[in-house]
């Protein structure tokens, strides 16, 4: 494809200017990507914009209130069905980074000892991750905010030329730029519209560069306690949290204990606050959006550069009466947004096919023109981005939803000097403390799962979308067995047996690693710590 035509002389010099005074134009450990890199141009930019807790429902319900969001919308291709495969923060970063399942990638937590960035390097991650694959074609990588949780201090991970991450818990205002932590008070700064800025200006390069780019964007809405900018206070006020069929369920006798446990709710007040401040959070990420799309427009860049949106876990509140969070096989935190624009792809589009954020690390690598490693257990979604995909049967029937046993009384232990938020502090449940570990199949209609104290659920998602009747103990065997083997195919699948076996193949067969999350932990594998 033809590269498109760069900046105006005149907006180039302007940009200059700009950088040079926000700094963003600088490179950690003299990799200045003109150093190294041949001019390409015939190879399209990736963006990822990688929101942190944004379900579906949100969007769905407020769509138009986010117009830079819509417009990707409206250009760009939607997949209804995509999903996350461990619905939790650090355990899908890790997966959208390798393109592995937790299993494999063995991210399980987001703190030491179980995840966090610092077991990620430990185990030897960060020098295969798809940062590294596309650097190594001569993409220039840049990553702006969030990058795992747990991350801190001033190194920059291996595979990116320039890096503005977050560092510190959640709540942090630090950025680490290229090597060095900057502190950015919140009163004048909100720091979403600081990485907004960032990301703007990181498509701002001289054109001498010659190489294409991949741009990583962790934003920190809407994550609790969702605190958006200044202007944006007072909106939304009108808005009320949604009740679906599940909300403060009625009947949990067939559910399990972790869930059974759990009183009706009486904290909807606090949840309705968390609520419109996730809607109101998600304002600046869609101006962030708007002045993302601007730089590439004036730069010339838009037409040919992919734009991934989408989120690294959904959200729950209220469902089945459980507050706020995430980590269940519900639907509400295993399904998250995915729209995707770029060169070839179909505007106003919504495919059914099921995709997984296992799958954006092989979808980046192919469009990049980089080897994918064996280790990677997703597939590229690239044959569904034109106008002829291929047909739902042959794509995906099944796949593996993992989540391991972390939390328990007082074990959420200080991230760099964050306090303990405060709608932790009053939620002390047993959807917190008492939650075991689980493996799960989700097919097109069903939902089957065991959890690590023996306990199962069942639903047809058919005819029962909210999940509301677990169908367990009284379902048919014969359609156990056949949910039965579809898990055991897919628990400690790895690489090309984890796709087999997502279409439910004989060659799945024996094709996988010991162990599972369900107990909260896996068997050693060998070579663990190899990239």
């Amino acid at each position: 494809m033809a590269r498109a035509t760069r900046m105006r002389p005149k907006t180039w010099r302007l940009a200059v200017v700009v950088l040079a005074m926000v700094g963003a134009c600088s490179f950690p450990g003299g990799s200045d990507p003109s150093d190294r890199l041949a001019p390409a141009t015939d190879r399209p930019n990736v963006v990822l914009i990688l929101t942190d807790d944004l379900d579906v429902g949100l969007l769905r319900r407020h769509g138009p209130r986010y117009p830079n969001i819509a417009r990707l919308v409206a250009e760009g291709t939607t997949f209804e069905n995509a999903f996350v495969t461990d619905p939790l923060c650090c355990p899908s970063r890790a997966t959208i980074l390798r393109g592995q399942y937790s299993h494999n990638h063995r991210i399980l937590g987001n703190w030491s000892p179980l995840g966090g960035a610092g077991k990620f390097r430990a185990l030897g991650h960060e020098e295969s991750t798809v940062a590294t694959w596309l650097r190594e074609e001569g993409y220039a990588t840049t990553l702006v905010g969030k990058y795992m949780n747990d991350y801190g201090g001033d190194r920059v991970p291996a595979g990116w030329d320039a890096w503005y991450g977050i560092s510190g818990g959640h709540l942090s205002h630090d950025l680490n730029e290229n090597g060095s932590v900057r502190h950015y008070d919140p009163a004048p700064f909100h720091l979403d519209d600081v990485l907004a800025e960032r990301a703007a200006y990181s498509v701002f390069r001289p054109p001498e560069y010659g190489a294409p780019f991949f741009l990583w964007v962790g934003t920190q809405a809407p994550h609790a306690p969702a605190d958006p900018a200044p202007r944006h206070e007072g909106t939304f006020s009108g808005v009320r949290l949604p009740r679906s069929p599940s909300f403060d369920e009625g009947d949990v006798s067939d559910k399990p204990d972790w869930v059974r446990d759990n009183p009706r709710l009486d904290e909807i007040p606090a949840m309705q606050g968390l609520y419109r401040d996730r809607l109101r959070s998600m304002l600046a990420v869609d101006e962030l959006v708007g002045r993302l799309m601007g730089a590439l427009e004036e730069t010339g860049e838009l037409e040919n550069t992919y734009v991934f949106f989408t989120s690294d876990n959904g959200w729950h509140a209220g469902e089945h009466r459980l507050t706020t969070g995430k980590w269940t096989a519900y639907e509400e935190d295993i399904r998250v947004p995915l729209v995707v624009r770029g060169p070839g792809v179909p505007g106003g589009k919504t495919l059914p096919h099921t995709v997984l954020n296992n799958d954006l690390a092989p979808t980046f690598a192919e469009l990049a023109g980089a080897d994918t490693p064996k280790f990677v257990d997703g597939r590229s979604l690239v044959p569904l981005l034109g106008r002829g995909p291929p047909p739902v049967d042959g794509w995906r029937a099944a796949f593996l939803v993992e989540a391991a046993t972390e939390l328990g009384p007082g074990a959420i232990p200080p991230l760099s000097g964050d306090p303990l938020p405060d709608y932790w502090r009053k939620v002390p449940r047993a959807e917190y403390w008492g939650r075991p570990g689980l493996e799960a199949v989700r097919t097109e209609d069903r939902l089957y799962v065991e959890y690590g104290d023996g306990e199962h659920e069942l639903y047809d998602l058919s005819e029962d979308p909210h999940q509301l009747n677990n169908l367990y103990e009284k379902a048919d065997p014969a359609l156990l067995a056949r949910l039965r083997g579809r898990l055991a195919a897919l628990r400690g699948c790895l690489g090309s047996g984890c796709r087999a076996a997502e279409r439910g193949t004989d060659d799945a067969v024996g094709v996988h690693s010991p162990g599972g999350l369900a107990g909260g932990g896996l068997a050693p594998l060998a070579g663990d710590g190899d990239p």
